[in-house]
C-alpha cells in the first residue's frame, strides 16, 4: 500500500502494519472490484506495486497461481507481514518512485498506492512502458479531493495551534492542500492516446466502521502519516486533540454504535 513521498512527506518512518489491517476486510472489497475487470486469461509475469501486507497479492496468488509474482514496498515492516503469507510470491523494497521490473510485465496491480504519488501526467504512461503488449496497468486510488476528513485535516493545521494559529510548516500545509488525482475525463485524455483499451469509473462505498475513533484509526495510517511526521511532538498533541474533535463531531456514532465512513475511490483498467 507505501511508497514514499515527495517534499514534506518523505521520511524514514515505517507503517503500521497491523493497524493497517485492522480494516482488512474493508480494503478487500476495491481490489476484488478492480480484479474484476481485469479481462487477462493467462499473465505469465505480475507486479503487486505498493503491495502492503499482500491483501491483493494473495488475490493475485489464487486467481493466477502459475504467474511470476513480485509484491513490491517501500515498507519493510510491511513486507515482513507479507512474507508470512502461505503464497507463492517474491517480495521486493523499492520507492515506487524509482521502481523498474526486472523484467516486462503483463500486469502491474496498484491497489491504493498511487495517489501518494505525485505527476500522474508522467507516472502513468511510465508504468504503462512497462508493460508487453496485451499488458494491463491495473489501479484503484482513494479520491480524497473532496471529503469532509480531509478538508477537516486542512483546516486543523490552517487553525489549529495556539491562539488559532497554524500548525506546520508552510511547505507541510501546501503539500497536504495538494491533492495528486486528475479528474476522470483528464486521465482520459492522458491515457486514451497510448492504450488499446480504456476502463475508468469512480465509486463511493458508504463504509460502516466500528470502534472508538474509527475514522482516525482508518487514515492514521495513510494520510494521517505523512501531516504527524511533518509536526513537532508538541504540534502533533493539538493537532490530534483538534482534528478528534471535529471528526467527532462530523462523523457521530450511530444509535447502533456503528460510524458511517463514506469512502470515494478511482478505478483505472488501461491495456497496451
Amino acid at each position: 500500500m507505501s511508497t514514499k513521498l515527495h517534499t514534506a512527506r518523505n521520511t524514514s518512518t515505517d507503517w503500521d502494519a497491523r493497524a493497517y489491517q485492522q480494516f482488512s476486510m474493508l480494503r478487500k472489497r476495491p481490489v476484488n472490484e478492480l480484479l474484476d475487470r481485469v479481462d487477462l486469461e493467462n499473465p505469465k509475469c505480475i507486479y503487486d506495486l505498493g503491495c502492503g501486507t499482500g491483501i491483493a497479492t494473495q488475490a493475485l496468488a489464487k486467481r493466477w497461481p502459475r504467474a511470476h509474482l513480485m509484491g513490491v514496498d517501500s515498507s519493510e515492516q510491511m513486507l515482513g507481514e507479507a512474507r508470512c503469507l502461505p503464497i507463492k510470491a517474491q517480495w521486493k523494497r523499492c520507492d515506487l518512485q524509482n521502481w523498474q521490473p526486472e523484467q516486462p510485465a503483463d500486469l502491474l496491480f496498484a491497489a491504493a498506492v498511487l495517489h501518494f504519488i505525485d505527476g500522474h501526467e508522467q507516472l502513468l504512461p511510465r508504468l504503462l512502458g512497462y508493460l508487453n503488449v496485451g499488458g494491463c496497468l491495473a489501479a484503484h486510488m482513494p479520491d480524497w479531493r473532496d471529503a469532509l476528513w480531509y478538508q477537516l485535516m486542512l483546516d486543523t493545521l490552517n487553525d489549529g495551534g495556539a491562539d488559532g494559529k497554524s500548525l506546520g510548516s508552510p511547505q507541510l500545509r501546501e503539500t497536504m492542500a495538494a491533492r495528486p488525482l486528475l479528474s476522470l475525463e483528464d486521465y482520459y485524455r492522458l491515457l486514451s492516446p497510448i492504450t488499446r483499451t480504456l476502463d475508468i469509473w469512480e465509486t463511493e462505498q458508504l463504509q460502516v466502521v466500528d470502534g472508538k475513533s474509527p475514522i482516525y484509526d482508518w487514515i492514521k495510517v495513510s494520510a494521517l502519516r505523512a501531516v504527524m511526521q511533518g509536526l513537532k511532538d508538541d504540534e502533533q498533541a493539538r493537532f490530534i486533540y483538534h482534528f478528534m474533535m471535529r471528526v467527532h463531531a462530523h462523523y457521530p456514532h450511530e444509535c447502533d454504535g456503528h460510524t458511517l465512513f463514506p469512502f470515494k475511490r478511482i478505478f483505472i483498467v488501461a491495456t497496451v
